[in-house]
């Protein structure tokens, strides 16, 4: 095991007041083996299929499965090969009846962590001794510290530079190279270091002299695993170079054996690249990083990395849902528990009637479609983590065998018990809600602006790993999950929305929406009499009942509902805009919230949203802003006609479902057509991959409706007329409600006097 250590002299943020040493520690990586029969785990070690793969072997008592109450002798077999492929051998022993595996699938490096009780970027003391293992002592900083304190670390950005309108083939000459280079760990204070010559062999060794110099300890590209990293690799080969980026001169860098693959998530498809690790730095792709694409910057990483005891290699690539299993591990490591390698727990055996029953998601009131005034929204803090917390559910708290006699809880609806014994997922969870929850109250108490930046990054991280927990509660291949804890936090939440709005209508409301943990409420029976103590009364009330904490999210001026673009009658569950009483705007679902919307049509509908949000009432809007609303969609429709918007700001974006040849080439589609021509000029997007493209002719012949991202260069038109068309039709997605409307043409102005 490798370690690159920062070490203290005396200032931390003194970049000029560190330095880093290498130490290594021989350390043989382990799994566990368990079986019905002791006596054939002592003869699995004697097998000579497998012993010249064993560095050495104990038995150990461990717990072997979640919901066991006693204690299991395994084996533990420290291996001389990956834990992988020893695992096969053993598991397909006799017919894969005879054995059991366990902690197989670990990283290395977190297996080290949970063993040693360390995690990544922690302030340790270190005893490096050759004759005895590392000693690493903790300090104050724990992974639960908010006030850690980290070094100054040198960073850089590299980028290839092309010409536009081509698509980069890795035969391709490389011309140009550019080197951001931080300073002072401030995005803004930068300077660019540009490599130009007419050697291609001299740019690589230029390349590699400059990271040597810098010594950064960061890397970021913009597609580095994908294509930036690849493309180097493959042009200092033809140049008989060693790409040497690492700290370690004597590990060039490689390409992956495998490449990347596509997976599904939520119903959506991804792609994810395998990854180009330096050693010795961290190579962070901006592309293949969810903490950073998200925007919670280096400081999420360090919050999620520490947190979870992941590498920082490895956290800055992994799924939230990734990163929150390694929490649960740590956790289950510490109890003593060992990590299945496959899934073992199955569902609760359940008849039709109790399926019925069980398997519902979150309740739903469906909008009032239309646009209403002086209406509250409140929302549940974190209520599925809370549930999971506060209810003990877990996958072996649900209907467990040691306390069925005397239950703590019983979920609403589904009488199943709950047990009274501290369950592993909320004990995992209760450290994120608590921290997060310090997080933000650190935020709204400090002025200092660089200080409010880093606890918000920070409490961005940690919330997605609270959003995740429900979902993988549920998910087939989560290490301690199971379907009936799952629908355990549905039924509770069910439950606790149904009685929120019962009491708000006891107390004098209407509910308007409610969504799974939210609801929108309106004094009945239009009392403009209505002040925000009265919320704040029905706040109060709602929690000393229900026991969950709620937050009055404000008092909309305004806020319309939107319907189905399919089905003008039939409503969407959050499809709604609307503004605050402090002016602040809350959108969800149309236009400008979409992905793949261009950014000229979504600017377009936020300046509108703007103008709109300016109207104390709908009267208001419909007398005073109407003028200033045709001004400025007239003004976006004369950008168009003039062609002065740059082609960029008219792409779309879509995710790939499948891969470019599962798509019917006979098929007239835009998505299609920009397909067929990325074939053609080598580009072959696999499913999960992003397809951008501009519309230069909409009806034009096939081949010619659109163009690549890729192949846009400074000739490259766009499609006026079409370009128009969506433009309007964005623009009427938020008039609409207020029951104005522009025609296909924009040469006149309609009022829908019967809308809704």
């Amino acid at each position: 095991m490798i370690f690159w250590i920062r070490l203290n002299n005396s200032d931390l943020k003194d970049k000029n007041n560190y330095r880093y040493v290498r130490i290594e520690e021989k350390w043989q990586n382990y799994f566990y083996v368990a079986s019905n029969n002791i006596s054939e785990l002592e003869q699995l070690v004697q097998n000579d299929s497998i012993s010249s793969l064993i560095g050495s072997y104990d038995f150990v008592t461990k717990s072997e499965t979640i919901t066991d109450i006693k204690k299991s002798t395994v084996l533990k077999l420290a291996t001389l090969c990956k834990n992988l492929k020893l695992a096969n051998i053993i598991e397909r022993m006799n017919g894969y009846k005879d054995f059991r595996l366990y902690n197989v699938d670990l990283l290395p490096e977190q297996q080290y962590f949970f063993e040693h009780d360390i995690f990544p970027l922690g302030f340790f003391e270190i005893t490096n001794d050759s004759s005895v293992d590392l000693v690493w002592k903790s300090t104050a900083d724990t992974v639960d510290s908010t006030d850690y304190s980290l070094p100054y670390f040198e960073k850089i950005h590299i980028k290839i530079n092309f010409p536009k309108g081509k698509i980069v083939k890795l035969t391709d000459e490389l011309n140009s190279i550019s080197i951001v280079h931080y300073e002072d760990n401030n995005k803004d204070k930068s300077h660019i270091i540009d490599i130009t010559d007419k050697s291609e062999k001299k740019i690589l060794q230029e390349l590699i002299k400059i990271v040597q110099d810098i010594d950064p300890d960061f890397i970021f590209t913009d597609d580095g695993d994908s294509f930036t990293f690849p493309y180097l690799i493959h042009r200092a080969e033809l140049n008989q170079i060693e790409l040497c980026l690492s700290r370690d001169d004597n590990k060039p860098l490689t390409n992956p054996k495998r490449k990347g693959n596509s997976f599904v998530s939520y119903g959506r498809t991804y792609f994810k690249p395998s990854t180009i690790k330096l050693f010795g730095r961290i190579h962070i792709d901006k592309s293949n990083s969810f903490t950073i694409r998200t925007g919670s910057d280096l400081e999420g990483l360090f919050e999620i990395s520490r947190f979870c005891r992941m590498p920082l290699h490895e956290a800055s690539r992994a799924s939230i849902g990734r990163c929150l299993t390694s929490l649960h591990l740590y956790n289950a490591t510490k109890k003593n528990l060992l990590i299945p390698w496959k899934p073992l727990l199955n569902e609760h055996p359940k008849n039709m009637i109790q399926l019925f029953l069980a398997d519902r998601g979150g309740l739903i009131l469906e909008p009032q479609i239309g646009v209403h005034e002086k209406v509250a929204e409140f929302d549940f803090i974190s209520l599925y983590p809370n549930i999971m917390l506060k209810r003990n559910i877990s996958a072996e708290t649900i209907s467990c065998n040691c306390c069925f006699d005397n239950p703590k809880f019983r979920v609403p609806e589904l009488n199943f018990h709950i047990c009274n014994k501290k369950g592993l997922i909320p004990e995992s969870l209760k450290i994120v809600l608590e921290k997060r929850l310090r997080y933000k109250e650190l935020k709204n108490k400090t002025s200092d602006p660089i200080l409010k930046n880093i606890y918000d990054k920070r409490q961005s991280a940690l919330k997605w790993i609270l959003v995740t927990s429900f979902g993988y509660l549920g998910f087939s291949n989560a290490k301690f999950g199971r379907i009936d804890a799952h629908i355990a936090v549905c039924a509770f939440a069910r439950d606790i929305l149904s009685h929120t709005m019962h009491i708000a209508e006891d107390m004098g409301f209407d509910v308007l929406h409610g969504i799974v943990d939210s609801i929108w409420v309106k004094k009945q029976k239009n009392d403009n009499a209505t002040t925000k103590n009265d919320y704040i009364k029905l706040k109060d009330t709602i929690e000393s009942n229900i026991e969950f904490d709620i937050s009055f999210e404000g008092i909309y001026k305004w806020i319309a509902f939107l319907p189905s673009e399919i089905n003008s009658h039939l409503p969407v569950l959050n499809r709604y805009f609307g503004v605050f009483e402090d002016g602040s705007l809350k959108v969800r679902g149309i236009e400008t919230r979409r992905h793949d919307t261009p950014q000229f049509l979504s600017q377009c509908q936020n300046e509108i949203l703007e103008i709109l949000a300016q109207g104390n009432s709908i009267s208001d809007i419909k007398q005073n802003k109407l003028c200033l609303i045709i001004k400025k969609v007239e003004d976006y429709i004369s950008l168009l006609k003039s062609r002065k918007v740059e082609p960029e700001n008219l792409v779309f974006t879509k995710l790939l479902s499948k891969d470019y040849d599962k798509y019917d080439k006979k098929r007239n589609t835009l998505e299609s057509s920009a397909i067929r021509q990325l074939e053609l000029n080598g580009e072959y997007l696999k499913a999960g991959q992003v397809l951008q493209y501009i519309i230069i002719d909409y009806n034009g012949p096939r081949s010619k409706r659109v163009l690549p991202f890729q192949l846009l260069d400074n000739k490259t038109t766009y499609d006026v007329k079409r370009y128009s068309k969506l433009l309007v039709d964005t623009c009427n997605t938020v008039l609409e409600p207020f029951g104005i409307v522009f025609d296909k043409n924009l040469q006149s102005l309609y009022r829908l006097d019967n809308y809704y």
